[in-house]
């Protein structure tokens, strides 16, 4: 009995073992990976980003400091 749980056991862990190899092959295969990010992940990061205020660094002006490390 327990031979016969121990083999059902075995086989289905193959069975799901085989379907996450096939899975994987299938994401490797068409780059599903790099498509998910390009069309996207990146769209929405440039959406979420280009919304941020940020200061205008056009607008610091510009010193030329003298004593940056005293001797």
């Amino acid at each position: 009995m327990w031979r016969q749980i121990k083999s059902g056991l075995i086989l289905k862990l193959f069975r799901l073992a085989a379907l996450f190899y096939g899975l994987l092959f299938l994401v490797f295969y068409f780059d599903l990976d790099g498509k998910l990010l390009y069309y996207v992940w990146e769209p929405l990061m440039t959406r979420r980003y280009d919304k941020m205020k940020r200061k205008d660094n056009t607008a610091t002006p510009y010193e030329l400091k003298k004593d940056v490390a005293p001797d």
